[in-house]
């Protein structure tokens, strides 16, 4: 079954139709790659400034704050007092982000352990898998990527809380710890650290669920755009292909059509009126057709030409021909005027008569056969065929040319098949 056949105009409009949409699948695709790269960056960015800000307060409590308090406390004679709200760093960092939630929304920060002195601050799994990360990688300082909780994707940056030795008096041993302290936790956890154990992790989680939907957003309404300007590009591109190209071309196979058929003569001249390409064409066709036409009239000529030189060659050859047949008629008549002698002049009895009367008819019958053969050769008749004997055509000949042969002293063997079947010829 024979494939759909396509225009041109549609070929090339839909080629370039597939390249601008591989194009725009491409820029699309770049485009939202770029765009969640720059939303990870930013992520990235404000979560390393959040992290050096709890940083930040939580060396300003452990350093400066926390001993003037405990100075101030063993003036008032109240040493194993412990003011959480003011001498905690978990507290004070987790308190100080908790205000700083409210303006910016969506952020997540955590200060767990795995082993805490308040319960609340326990690590879940991610926490402590991390935990566990830090205590093998114990030369790592940070860590960020991005993961997924509860089905929402967030930026994570981790800290390792480690150990210092400022931080013993209330993590060491319990006995040390202010009574305050021991009071409000009790002994259960946070307890038994040493300098330089990773104890917890400090996080910040930086939302880009919505961030990542937006750019997703963009990055189709980009492509749907494209693909609605591409439609119209293929529609332009293919009315204009068609009309400044495949309907000329159109045309011109047409004309070709009807030259082909004979519905339209050779040497008809097409109007050029483009200075393109296809103008060159419909030039170059009209050179062309005005070749052909004189190709074919020479053809003519010569056709004729041949046609006169075949007659003026039969007729030599019917000239050849007639002092043998002139030989062959010579013969037979010798024969009727001695036979006609005989009858007017000699007294013969009836079975004479009719022997002679007999040779009479069959030389006259020879003489009409080869008249009749030389008419046939010499006259320009339609062609007429019929099975016919190759034997018998090459006997006819050589009843012809039998006197010219001899004559030139040519021995001619005949040796003639009878096996040989008949042909259709003239």
């Amino acid at each position: 079954m024979a494939s759909k056949r396509f225009s041109l105009g549609f070929k090339f409009s839909l080629t370039i139709g597939i390249i601008l949409f591989l194009f725009c699948v491409f820029f699309s695709s770049i485009l939202y790659y770029y765009l969640k790269n720059q939303v990870v960056k930013e992520a990235e960015e404000k979560t390393l400034i959040i992290m050096t800000q709890v940083k930040a307060v939580g060396a300003y409590v452990r350093e400066t704050l926390r001993p003037a308090i405990f100075n101030a406390l063993s003036r008032l004679d109240a040493k194993g007092e412990f003011i959480v709200e003011a001498m905690s760093t978990t507290h004070v960092s987790l308190q100080v982000m908790e205000r700083f939630n409210k303006d910016l929304k969506g952020y997540i920060y955590k200060r767990v352990s795995d082993n805490p002195m308040n319960p609340k601050n326990s690590a879940d799994f991610f926490h402590i898998d991390m935990i566990s990360h830090f205590r093998i990688n114990k030369d790592q300082k940070a860590w960020n990527g991005i993961v997924d909780i509860d089905g929402n994707k967030y930026l994570a940056r981790l800290r390792p809380v480690v150990m210092e030795t400022s931080c013993l008096q209330c993590h060491g041993n319990p006995s040390d710890a202010p009574k305050e302290l021991l009071k409000r936790y009790g002994t259960k956890g946070g307890f038994g650290w040493h300098v330089g154990n990773v104890v917890g992790i400090d996080s910040v989680m930086a939302p880009l669920g919505l961030a990542l939907a937006n750019v997703k957003k963009v990055a189709i309404d980009t492509f749907m755009f494209g693909l609605s300007a591409l439609g119209f590009l293929f529609l332009a591109l293919y009315g204009t292909f068609k009309y400044l190209v495949t309907e000329p071309l159109y045309d011109l196979s047409g004309l070709f059509r009807k030259i082909a058929d004979d519905k339209e003569p050779l040497g008809i001249d097409i109007p050029v009126n483009r200075t393109d390409e296809i103008g060159d064409l419909t030039e170059s066709f009209n050179i062309l057709a005005r070749h052909l036409l004189d190709a074919q009239e020479r053809l003519k000529k010569t056709a004729e030409i041949e046609k006169q030189m075949m007659e003026t060659e039969k007729l030599a050859a019917v000239g050849q021909l007639s002092a043998g047949v002139a030989h062959e008629i010579n013969n037979p008549l010798g024969g009727i005027r001695l036979c006609f002698n005989n009858l007017m002049n000699t007294k013969m009895d009836e079975d004479k008569k009719r022997q002679h009367i007999e040779v009479i008819n069959s030389g006259l019958n020879r003489i009409q056969n080869i008249v009749k053969q030389l008419l046939d050769y010499s006259k320009n008749a339609s062609l007429s065929i019929a099975p016919s004997s190759v034997n018998k055509i090459i006997e006819d000949v050589l009843s012809l040319t039998e006197y010219t042969i001899s004559k030139k002293g040519i021995n001619f063997i005949k040796d003639l098949s009878d096996k040989m079947p008949e042909v259709m010829v003239d």
